[in-house]
Order: C-alpha cells, then sequence, then structure tokens
C-alpha cells in the first residue's frame, strides 16, 4: 500500500533535501491495477444507465399481463337503437403505447400513457405511464417536458417506486446539464423522502456528493460521500457497485482538487512544508482511488487507474517546477536540475506502467472509457518527457 512519494526536493546547503524521511516501499500503480482485473474476461462489470431509460412494466417481461383495470361501456351503435358493449383495459393501453413507441411513433405512445394516467389514475401502471412519457420526452432532448413530467409523477404518486426513480432521474438530468443549484435541492428533497432503500440513499448521496464538489463544497461533500458509505454497509449485497465506487472516487477527488490548489512557495522553510503537504494529499487521495478500484466496477476503475497514475506525474512536475533554492548561484543551476530529474525519474517510470496497465484494465472489461483512451495519451506524453530526458532536454523550476 502506498503511504509515501519520497519525493526530492530542494535545499540551500545540499542542493537536495529528501522529503518524506526514511524510505519506504512505493507502490507501483500497475501492481495495484492488476488487483482490479475481472477473473476472467467474461466477467466484465458494465455501466449502467444513469438516467431513465423507457420502462415496459414493473421490472419483468417485455409486456404487460396483469388485468389490472378493465372498463366496461355500453355504445349506441345508431339510430335504431342498437348497443354493444365495449371495454377498455389499462393493460392493452399501456401495451399499445409500448408497442408504439417501438415503432417510432412516440407521439401515439404518449397520448396512450396519457390516456391511462387520466381515465385509470388509481391503476397500477399510472405512474409507470407517466415515467415512460418523461423517457420519450428526455429521448427528444425536451428537457422541460421532461422534468414537468418527472414533478407530476412525484405530487400524484409520491409512494410509487417510479416515483423514487423519477426523482434520481430528475437529479441526474439536472446535474449533467451543470444545473448544480437546481439539483442540490432536488437531491435534498429525494434524500428527506421516507420510502428510500439503502441503495436508493447510497445513489442520492453519492450524486450530493459530485455536486457539492462542483459546487466547490468540498468539506460538506466529503461528509455526504461518508454518508453513502455508511448506507452501503447496512446493504447485505450490492447488486450494481456504480454509486458507491463513485462515493470512493469523489473522496479521493476532494483531496486531487486540494493537492492541486496548493502552491509550491519560497523561502526554503516553505517550499520544503508546501511539497510534504503535497505529498501527504496525494498519498491519501491515492489510496481512495484504490478503494474505488476494488469495486471492479469498469468506468470507476478505470478512472481510478488513471488518477493513482497521474498522481506521480503531477507530484513529479511539482518537484521539478519548484523554485531554485534562495542561496543558489546561477553556476550551480545546472547540475542542479539535472541532479532533481534523475531522483525523481522513477515517478514518471511509474506514472508509465500505470497508465499502460490502465488500458489493459479497460480491455479486460471489455470496454474503452474515456480514462482508459485518456491513459493512452498520459502514456505518449511520458515517453516524449522520458525521452527529452535521456537527450538533455529538462522541465526548467519556476522564475
Amino acid at each position: 500500500m502506498l503511504t509515501r512519494f519520497q519525493l526530492l526536493v530542494a535545499g540551500c546547503l545540499s542542493l537536495l533535501l529528501a522529503c518524506g524521511g526514511t524510505a519506504k516501499q512505493v507502490v507501483t500503480p500497475s501492481k495495484d491495477l492488476s488487483s482490479a482485473k475481472p477473473a476472467n474476461p467474461s466477467e466484465t462489470v458494465a455501466p449502467t444507465p444513469r438516467t431513465g431509460t423507457l420502462a415496459n412494466s414493473t421490472d419483468a417481461g417485455p409486456t404487460v399481463v396483469d388485468l389490472d383495470t378493465i372498463r366496461i361501456q355500453v355504445v349506441r351503435k345508431g339510430p335504431g337503437g342498437e348497443t354493444e358493449m365495449t371495454s377498455v383495459a389499462t393493460t392493452d393501453l399501456f401495451n399499445q403505447a409500448v408497442d408504439a413507441n417501438k415503432n417510432g411513433d412516440g407521439n401515439r405512445a404518449i397520448g396512450l400513457f396519457r390516456q391511462l394516467v387520466t381515465e385509470f389514475p388509481e391503476s397500477q401502471f399510472a405512474a409507470l405511464a407517466l415515467f415512460n412519457i418523461a423517457a420519450i420526452h428526455d429521448a427528444r432532448s425536451d428537457l422541460d417536458a421532461t422534468l414537468a413530467t418527472l414533478n407530476e409523477l412525484n405530487e400524484k404518486y409520491p409512494e410509487s417506486r417510479k416515483s423514487v426513480e423519477g426523482h434520481l432521474y430528475i437529479v441526474a438530468l439536472l446535474t449533467e446539464r451543470d444545473r448544480y443549484v437546481e439539483a442540490l435541492a432536488a437531491v435534498d428533497n429525494l434524500l428527506v423522502r421516507k420510502n428510500l432503500s439503502y441503495t436508493d440513499q447510497v445513489e442520492g448521496y453519492a450524486r450530493k456528493g459530485y455536486i457539492q464538489i462542483e459546487l466547490n463544497q468540498l468539506e460538506a461533500a466529503d461528509v455526504t460521500l461518508l454518508q453513502a458509505i455508511t448506507a452501503w454497509k447496512q446493504i447485505p449485497k450490492l447488486d450494481d457497485p456504480y454509486f458507491i465506487a463513485m462515493a470512493f472516487y469523489y473522496r479521493a477527488d476532494i483531496l486531487h482538487r486540494k493537492f492541486a490548489a496548493l502552491p509550491v512557495r519560497l523561502p526554503d522553510s516553505q517550499l520544503r512544508k508546501d511539497l510534504d503537504a503535497k505529498e501527504a494529499l496525494a498519498s491519501e487521495a491515492y489510496d481512495r482511488w484504490k478503494q474505488a478500484l476494488g469495486f471492479r466496477q469498469a468506468y470507476w476503475a478505470t478512472a481510478s487507474g488513471y488518477q493513482m497514475s497521474q498522481i506521480f506525474v503531477e507530484f513529479w512536475k511539482a518537484t521539478v517546477t519548484a523554485p531554485f533554492p534562495s542561496a543558489m548561484s546561477t553556476a550551480a543551476r545546472e547540475a542542479y536540475v539535472k541532479e532533481v530529474h534523475a531522483r525523481v525519474r522513477e515517478h514518471l517510470e511509474k506514472a508509465l506502467d500505470g497508465h499502460q496497465m490502465n488500458v489493459e484494465l479497460a480491455a479486460a472489461y471489455g470496454v474503452e472509457t474515456l480514462w482508459s483512451k485518456a491513459s493512452k495519451d498520459r502514456a505518449a506524453e511520458i515517453l516524449a518527457i522520458l525521452g527529452g530526458e535521456d537527450r538533455g532536454t529538462f522541465v526548467q523550476p519556476a522564475k
């Protein structure tokens, strides 16, 4: 387990001061990433849809077969007074709507779903019909209509399972469009509902933590993400680890953002303090990404693998661009730069190994994520930097 980066920083008297004390074993990122591979290529974990999709029934089967509600009507056929009996069944309306949508007639599908809700508001399929109307609007990129329908679902059927899913759907839609203030209000309203499962709570708190991070509420976000972890610990078996892996990932992201914001400053005593502080944040963030990696969820595993590798590059850069020691002569600077680069080159090599392993990790899952693609790019950049150093080209300290 990685506990220290052993990075070296500048010093006034000996040109280099070791930052981090006694030497400790540094785990190469690829060794950690290999543990996240599925046991065999068939045991992949594909990301599930994060927002709503058209639902056919109560999560089972392609069509509704439960009779639910049937309305019988007597219809006069003509001036002679002949009549006939007709019936309208919720199952028929629902299945006709589903078939219409499958055949590309979204307007007819909406009309049939809406008829079901209007004429049979007590039907067990009414909430599901509203959810599907929202999904059709969403597929058309009509956000206002989607949100309006989901809010109607919440208002009319607050005890319905589909209402909970619709509420999570609202949070996702607002978040994806960077409407974070509205999304935070929506998720707060969600989390006070009494009919949430622990799985719902994990998703809700994970989403809220991310929203708070985007609003730069980092300390509050960490508390929220810990609530997601607490809820997860109450679940005997979690079928989909997506959101708990997300919670661990963003707890690391909080530290990463603090790491990135921390300056590296003179005088020399402050320089060492700043690099020590960066080292501590990077090390703790690494460990949290490693926890996210352990859930073996393809998207968050490759996201974590990318960050676990790239943090070595970021700390390498912080070290080699740290200002020259204030007492150092101009004549001594060239030798100093070469010595610093030689001492921290291993961190680039570790990052390269990690990024290459992250690409392999995605392949083991049978996917290619934006993170595995980014690892390919970063690996190429690191190779270019290493090649430049071999030719005597070095990144210089900040002026």
